[in-house]
Protein backbone atom coordinates (compact mmCIF):
# COMPACT_ATOMS: atom_id res chain seq x y z
CA UNK A 1 0.00 0.00 0.00
CA UNK A 2 0.94 3.52 -0.77
CA UNK A 3 -0.52 5.39 2.09
CA UNK A 4 2.11 5.77 4.90
CA UNK A 5 0.97 6.21 8.41
CA UNK A 6 3.48 9.07 8.72
CA UNK A 7 1.87 11.02 6.14
CA UNK A 8 -1.63 10.51 7.75
CA UNK A 9 0.20 11.42 10.88
CA UNK A 10 1.42 14.84 9.41
CA UNK A 11 -2.07 15.90 7.28
CA UNK A 12 -3.46 15.09 10.89
CA UNK A 13 -1.15 17.07 12.63
CA UNK A 14 -1.36 20.25 10.26
CA UNK A 15 -4.58 20.25 10.49
CA UNK A 16 -6.42 18.94 7.55
CA UNK A 17 -10.01 19.03 7.21
CA UNK A 18 -12.34 16.15 6.90
CA UNK A 19 -12.14 16.27 2.95
CA UNK A 20 -8.00 15.34 3.29
CA UNK A 21 -9.64 12.42 5.68
CA UNK A 22 -12.02 11.78 2.86
CA UNK A 23 -9.64 11.57 0.54
CA UNK A 24 -7.19 9.44 2.51
CA UNK A 25 -9.81 6.94 2.89
CA UNK A 26 -10.63 6.84 -0.52
CA UNK A 27 -7.13 6.14 -1.46
CA UNK A 28 -6.80 3.10 0.60
CA UNK A 29 -10.10 1.81 -0.73
CA UNK A 30 -8.88 2.35 -4.72
CA UNK A 31 -5.63 0.65 -3.41
CA UNK A 32 -7.59 -2.44 -1.99
CA UNK A 33 -9.70 -2.49 -5.27
CA UNK A 34 -6.71 -2.42 -7.28
CA UNK A 35 -6.10 -5.50 -6.24
CA UNK A 36 -6.04 -8.40 -8.31
CA UNK A 37 -9.76 -9.99 -8.00
CA UNK A 38 -11.03 -7.32 -5.63
CA UNK A 39 -14.51 -5.93 -7.09
CA UNK A 40 -15.24 -3.46 -3.85
CA UNK A 41 -13.88 -2.36 -0.57
CA UNK A 42 -16.07 -0.58 1.98
CA UNK A 43 -15.71 1.16 5.07
CA UNK A 44 -18.87 0.27 7.85
CA UNK A 45 -19.98 2.08 10.54
CA UNK A 46 -21.35 0.28 14.15
CA UNK A 47 -24.97 1.02 12.72
CA UNK A 48 -24.08 -0.73 9.71
CA UNK A 49 -24.50 2.85 7.06
CA UNK A 50 -21.33 2.39 4.84
CA UNK A 51 -19.59 5.48 5.17
CA UNK A 52 -16.73 4.83 2.25
CA UNK A 53 -16.98 2.73 -0.65
CA UNK A 54 -15.13 1.82 -3.78
CA UNK A 55 -16.51 -0.62 -6.26
CA UNK A 56 -16.90 -2.19 -9.95
CA UNK A 57 -20.65 -2.57 -9.57
CA UNK A 58 -23.73 -1.27 -8.80
CA UNK A 59 -24.55 -2.42 -4.64
CA UNK A 60 -27.30 -1.61 -2.34
CA UNK A 61 -24.94 -0.06 0.20
CA UNK A 62 -27.92 0.04 2.99
CA UNK A 63 -27.75 -3.94 2.75
CA UNK A 64 -24.56 -4.38 2.41
CA UNK A 65 -23.35 -2.59 5.58
CA UNK A 66 -26.25 -4.06 7.51
CA UNK A 67 -25.24 -6.97 6.27
CA UNK A 68 -21.49 -6.96 7.23
CA UNK A 69 -22.76 -5.80 10.47
CA UNK A 70 -24.71 -8.84 10.88
CA UNK A 71 -22.37 -11.34 9.98
CA UNK A 72 -19.39 -10.28 11.99
CA UNK A 73 -21.77 -10.24 15.22
CA UNK A 74 -22.94 -13.66 14.21
CA UNK A 75 -18.86 -14.54 14.04
CA UNK A 76 -18.11 -12.45 17.12
CA UNK A 77 -20.77 -14.89 19.34
CA UNK A 78 -19.63 -18.05 18.16
CA UNK A 79 -15.65 -16.94 18.50
CA UNK A 80 -17.42 -15.78 22.19
CA UNK A 81 -19.14 -19.30 23.03
CA UNK A 82 -16.21 -21.72 21.58
CA UNK A 83 -13.98 -19.92 23.63
CA UNK A 84 -11.54 -18.59 20.39
CA UNK A 85 -11.10 -15.29 21.60
CA UNK A 86 -11.40 -12.29 19.64
CA UNK A 87 -12.21 -11.93 15.81
CA UNK A 88 -9.36 -10.68 13.48
CA UNK A 89 -10.89 -11.42 10.19
CA UNK A 90 -14.67 -13.28 8.90
CA UNK A 91 -14.38 -14.70 5.65
CA UNK A 92 -17.54 -15.63 3.62
CA UNK A 93 -17.29 -18.16 0.64
CA UNK A 94 -20.34 -17.46 -1.66
CA UNK A 95 -21.29 -19.00 -5.27
CA UNK A 96 -19.40 -15.59 -7.38
CA UNK A 97 -16.64 -14.27 -4.49
CA UNK A 98 -15.85 -13.84 -1.07
CA UNK A 99 -16.43 -11.12 1.50
CA UNK A 100 -13.75 -10.37 3.56
CA UNK A 101 -14.59 -8.32 6.67
CA UNK A 102 -12.11 -6.92 9.87
CA UNK A 103 -12.63 -4.91 12.48
CA UNK A 104 -11.11 -1.70 12.90
CA UNK A 105 -11.85 0.64 16.11
CA UNK A 106 -14.79 2.74 17.06
CA UNK A 107 -17.18 -0.03 15.92
CA UNK A 108 -16.11 0.32 12.55
CA UNK A 109 -15.64 -2.44 9.66
CA UNK A 110 -13.75 -2.83 6.58
CA UNK A 111 -15.13 -4.88 4.03
CA UNK A 112 -13.56 -6.12 0.94
CA UNK A 113 -15.58 -8.08 -2.01
CA UNK A 114 -13.35 -9.97 -4.07
CA UNK A 115 -14.78 -12.69 -7.06
CA UNK A 116 -14.16 -16.13 -7.19
CA UNK A 117 -10.89 -16.17 -8.78
CA UNK A 118 -9.13 -14.02 -5.70
CA UNK A 119 -5.76 -14.74 -4.50
CA UNK A 120 -7.14 -15.01 -0.91
CA UNK A 121 -3.76 -15.25 0.67
CA UNK A 122 -2.70 -11.90 -1.05
CA UNK A 123 -6.46 -10.04 -0.42
CA UNK A 124 -5.95 -10.94 3.19
CA UNK A 125 -2.25 -9.97 3.25
CA UNK A 126 -3.45 -6.32 2.08
CA UNK A 127 -6.36 -6.26 4.52
CA UNK A 128 -3.91 -7.14 7.93
CA UNK A 129 -1.37 -4.48 6.32
CA UNK A 130 -4.03 -1.96 6.02
CA UNK A 131 -5.90 -2.36 9.50
CA UNK A 132 -3.13 -0.22 11.29
CA UNK A 133 -3.00 2.57 9.14
CA UNK A 134 -7.28 2.71 9.05
CA UNK A 135 -6.82 2.65 12.70
CA UNK A 136 -4.89 5.35 12.78
CA UNK A 137 -6.69 7.47 11.19
CA UNK A 138 -9.45 6.90 13.03
CA UNK A 139 -8.40 7.01 16.11
CA UNK A 140 -6.37 10.68 15.31
CA UNK A 141 -9.98 11.46 14.05
CA UNK A 142 -11.90 10.27 17.17
CA UNK A 143 -9.21 12.36 19.34
CA UNK A 144 -9.93 15.39 17.59
CA UNK A 145 -11.85 18.34 18.80
CA UNK A 146 -15.06 18.91 17.10
CA UNK A 147 -16.49 22.60 16.60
Amino acid sequence: MEISEKKISNELHSGQNRTARNQTVDDILRDLTGLNGVTAAAIVDKDGLVTSIRREFDVNTDSLGVTIQIVYGAATRAAEHSRQGLVKIVISENTNGYIMMAPLINGLMLAVLTDEDALLGAVRYEIKETLPTLNQLFHKLDNRAIP
